[in-house]
């Protein structure tokens, strides 16, 4: 079944994963194209980015000739035709936000940001001035920045963590737990029900992370370019 419908395809992919927010972070309702789906678990989401994006779901998905870049559930990966690459694997993660407060006693600069990540998380999505960016969420320790993340409100509307970094220096001393949970109550205090994240799949130190601080996987998806 086709359908252009964005609240139809919704509906679906709520009927097949009642517990999950993604839906609502990761397809935004004014980029979403159509959807196919069918009774047996699969799901075909298409949306506009820089052409057609497409998200797929369940173990026999359609994968649009349209589609030059996607995401598939990685159960689904066999059934991929052999025009298409794999890149890269990543996992969604959501969790709801947490009542608190607090005050920042520290507020880095965007230069002192902006070279934290670049040595200590190269691979940011984000970097200061990116306007997506709602704040940045800081822990320090003896006035030193020691992890650093931003929130981020993405098209949708919902709000994600982005380039969540820690001091190389100080890994293992609870810094990026303290940092996540500071930004569970970031997003409460920004009225926000829950956050999600994406991270690579081979970054087991990071969902070892998101896991302890609360965080539920949504998704395993295979990251695919058409050749």
């Amino acid at each position: 079944m086709i359908t252009e419908e964005f609240e139809e395809a919704k509906a679906e992919y709520k009927r097949l994963f009642p517990s999950s927010p993604f839906f609502e972070t990761w397809v935004p309702s004014t980029k979403f194209l159509a959807a196919d789906y069918d009774l047996n678990g699969n799901l075909s989401i298409s949306r506009e980015d820089t052409g057609i994006y497409g998200i797929a779901f369940g173990e026999k998905p359609l994968i649009p000739t349209s589609w030059k870049n996607f995401s598939l559930e990685s159960i689904g990966a066999n059934s991929l035709s052999s025009d298409c690459k794999v890149v890269a694997e990543w996992d969604s993660y959501w969790a709801p936000t947490v009542p608190g407060v607090f005050e920042e006693s520290l507020q880095s600069s965007d230069l002192v940001i902006e070279e934290f990540l670049k040595e200590h998380a190269p691979d940011s999505s984000v970097y200061p001035g990116n306007q997506e960016i709602l704040q940045w969420i800081e822990i320090h320790e003896n006035a030193q920045l020691m992890a650093v993340a931003a929130l981020c409100r993405w098209q949708s509307g919902g709000v994600v963590i982005s380039s969540v970094a820690t001091h190389r220096g100080y890994r293992g001393q609870g810094h990026g737990k303290a940092l996540i949970k500071k930004c569970l109550i970031a997003g409460f205090l920004l009225g926000e029900d829950c956050l999600s994240l994406g991270v690579r799949h081979q970054n087991e130190s990071a969902q070892r992370l998101y896991a302890s601080a609360g965080f539920t996987l949504m998704h395993n998806f295979t990251y695919c370019e058409r050749r």
